[in-house]
């Protein structure tokens, strides 16, 4: 909170890389050192690995990898903890460069993985992450935080479709075909409310 920064230390798998946020300024970047694979000798291991690959028919390597790829998105995610959130995350391992490792990552982390991200210098990757965070310290204009108007969603299929489906299933209640009114409501609560949800829908989709 004093605005000074400071490095935290800890190891994948444990309470801080799975259990604990540091949304906004309380987390901001995230360097992750290896790939945080299983101990293998373990008994309860070695019998879990066993029975996948006599039952399922899964690889012991498979697994491994997919599990270890998992607790390294856990740690990614310590600082992404909203939508409206932002950080770094550096995966110091050139084994995070083969396609059979990052193919195994959530779709959030992969899509921001391109080409120009892969084997950087400590030089070229501190001069990307100044940019990035000038950038993200910036104020957000409307263009950036919204991404359809109203009027541009209501020229969407999908908002046309989900829109159609509220329509029906509020015309289609038990009181509408009947024509009750509930107690102390309005004769024209039905279609406003109609309209409120609209517009609920599309600030649904355009979130």
């Amino acid at each position: 909170d004093c605005g000074r920064g400071a490095v935290f230390l800890s190891i994948a798998r444990g309470k801080v890389a799975e259990g604990v946020d540091f949304d906004r300024h309380y987390g901001r970047a995230v360097l992750l050192l290896g790939v945080p694979f299983q101990y293998t000798l373990g008994r309860v291991l070695r019998a879990r690995l066993e029975f996948l690959r006599d039952t399922c028919a899964i690889d012991e390597a498979d697994f491994l990898t997919f599990d270890a790829i998992r607790q390294a998105a856990q740690c990614a995610g310590r600082v992404i903890r909203g939508k409206t959130d932002y950080g770094i995350v550096v995966f110091a391992d050139k084994r995070y460069n083969r396609a059979d490792k990052r193919d195994k990552l959530p779709g959030w982390i992969r899509q921001f993985i391109t080409d120009g991200s892969l084997n950087l210098s400590s030089d070229l990757a501190m001069h990307r992450a100044r940019q990035f965070l000038r950038k993200m310290a910036q104020p957000a204009t409307t263009a950036e935080t919204v991404s359809l108007d109203f009027e541009q969603l209501r020229r969407s299929n999908a908002y046309v479709a989900s829109a159609a489906t509220a329509t029906a299933a509020i015309t289609s209640h038990p009181l509408q075909a009947t024509g009750q009114q509930l107690p102390d409501q309005p004769a024209d609560q039905p279609e406003r409310f109609a309209v409120e949800m609209d517009e609920a829908e599309a600030m649904e989709i355009a979130v």
